[in-house]
């Protein structure tokens, strides 16, 4: 982004700042000092009329989408923000002001089309605005009735605009003040990009549609929305109208004779399956976002927004899970440590019995009296003291699972998520000691320990090339160099001996309790064969510590 761009955006910030009532800021910034007067706008008492909070929500809608996705972003932090706040911010979500959009030209550019050709009827005006696109009922040709969610004017300059002067931000906080390192602000801010780079590319969203739909093509209870694949592209997204009513609507659920409670439990396992089989799960399911159709089917919308695990980061959810419903405050200190980018854990029992004291709280508390911000609370402060940073996906599920929890108290507050977590945990307890699976997860870590020795040599190589030209951080020469590497040598052989001798222990371990055939003395051969090598390799790794005393 060139210095120009920043600057006029800049400018804007600074006037909009002005015309709120924020100019206290704009001092304490010394930011006058770098705009022209006329940006320094009055103000009209309409504007002085306003509280805070409304004059803060207004400043974030005139900015724009980044702005306004920062606000939706603290509206569900009630750790962070003040109640009364939050109130406010929340009408981000739903009474941003839309664009003026020739919708019918539009179409014609993007598509090459004739729109009499392909629709029926197109609505001028747009049922829904939000801060990067705005929707549009219609009707194909065909008689189908759809909806077309189009991108806002120049929203891509404006959003890579605002984020080069955060990312600038950030920077310049990082390196001024030391403090502000220990709260991975930089990793926030990554964070934060991310997600909003991906809900503004509208291709994304229609090929998480179509990956959603895969995952849900054999379910009873879900229901996903066509798309017309004719009719999209990065800009415009054309699916499937549909004729239901909001989760939340016990009255409609009533008449259509659906149990709320079902629905709840339902809606439970669906989210699960999405985390744990899929690991691939909507990311902001709030009851706008999630409709019943007249038969009970449950349909989400609004793909813009997804969570991702890879296998890994799935199996270290699928034990946090399977702990969980166990109430092993011990493991789930170990998964966490699994799943952290960073963490300095001072005391590991300390950190059991805070986790145990959110057990307490949950268990013994139905839907309708957990306070959720009680439980942000305990789990921020862990990871403040422990100043544990966790992946994106993990702030992402949280945010995902305390609107379902919401979902869940308006329709059955007799709930209870720890209670309603045990058949799954059960399940996939019983599922990793499938024969199968075990095998699966050996050869994957006998997979890893194959890239680490390959790695070896190679890492060697460098590190020896950097000392000899002088390029590693030390002030004095190695002299018996090698001395140091024949011992580094002996060392990493006794390591991949003793590596190998646990592998082959457990594998042989987890091997014994099955009835993988062909069996000798009622135990699997497999079993019978890990362990002769594991005695093989702890013999080869005695022979070498007497050797060399």
């Amino acid at each position: 982004m060139d210095s120009l761009k920043k600057i006029k955006r800049f400018s804007k910030i600074v006037s909009v700042l002005s015309k709120y009532g924020f100019e206290e800021i704009i001092s304490r910034s010394n930011f006058e000092a770098l705009t022209p007067d006329f940006l320094n706008t009055g103000h009209t008492q309409e504007i002085f009329n306003q509280n805070f909070n409304q004059r803060f929500r207004l400043a974030l809608e005139e900015l724009g989408p980044t702005y306004i996705k920062f606000g939706q972003l603290l509206s569900n932090r009630k750790d962070l923000v003040p109640e009364d706040l939050i109130v406010e911010l929340k009408k981000l979500q739903d009474n941003v002001p839309p664009e003026p959009i020739d919708i019918e030209r539009r179409l014609e550019e993007e598509f090459g089309i004739v729109i009499n050709d392909h629709f029926l009827e197109i609505e001028k005006v747009p049922f829904a605005a939000a801060s990067i696109s705005q929707v549009y009922r219609a009707t194909l040709i065909t008689g189908e009735k759809v909806i077309l969610k189009v991108k806002r004017s120049n929203i891509q300059q404006i959003i890579e605009s605002d984020l080069a002067l955060i990312r600038d931000l950030v920077f310049f906080l990082e390196k001024k003040y030391i403090r502000l390192q220990k709260l991975f602000i930089s990793e926030i801010e990554k964070s934060f990009e991310n997600s909003i780079l991906k809900e503004l590319s509208l291709i994304n969203e229609f090929q998480n549609i179509e990956r959603f739909r895969r995952n849900f093509e054999n379910s009873k209870d879900v229901y996903v929305p066509k798309t017309y694949e004719d009719y999209c592209n990065n800009n415009i997204l054309c699916m499937e109208f549909i004729e239901g009513f909001k989760i939340t609507d016990v009255t409609e659920l009533c008449r259509n004779k659906i149990e709320p409670k079902k629905i709840v439990e339902k809606g439970f396992d669906i989210y699960l399956k999405q985390l744990l089989d899929d690991g691939f799960f909507h990311a902001d399911p709030h009851p706008g976002n999630i409709f019943i159709k007249e038969n009970g089917e449950i349909v989400f919308i609004d793909f813009g927004s997804m969570g991702v695990l890879t296998v890994g980061e799935r199996e270290i959810l699928e034990e946090v899970v399977i702990n969980f419903g166990l109430k092993n405050t011990k493991r789930i200190v170990r998964s966490l440590k699994k799943m952290a980018v960073k963490h300095y854990i001072e005391d590991d029992k300390q950190l059991e019995r805070e986790i145990s004291d959110i057990f307490d709280y949950l268990e013994y508390n139905t839907v309708d009296t957990i306070e959720v911000q009680v439980i942000i609370k305990k789990f921020n402060n862990i990871l403040n003291t422990n100043h544990i940073l966790l992946p994106e996906y993990v702030y992402i599920l949280l945010r995902g699972i305390a609107l379902i929890e919401g979902i869940g108290q308006q329709l059955d507050a007799d709930l209870n998520v720890q209670k309603s977590m045990r058949p799954y945990a059960a399940k996939l307890a019983k599922e990793k000691l499938y024969p199968q699976n075990i095998a699966k997860k050996t050869i994957r870590n006998l997979s890893d320990i194959k890239d680490l020795f390959d790695d070896i040599p190679e890492d060697t190589l460098k590190l020896i090339e950097k000392i000899n030209n002088d390029q590693l951080a030390l002030n004095f020469k190695i002299a018996e160099i090698k001395l140091i590497l024949s011992i580094f040598k002996s060392s990493i052989n006794k390591l991949v001996l003793a590596i190998l001798t646990l592998t082959f222990g457990i594998g042989a371990s987890m091997l014994a309790n099955t009835r993988v055939r062909p069996l000798v003395l009622d135990m699997p051969l497999l079993a019978w064969m890990g362990y002769a090598m594991s005695v093989v390799t702890a013999t080869a790794i005695l022979y070498y510590v007497f050797k060399k005393k």
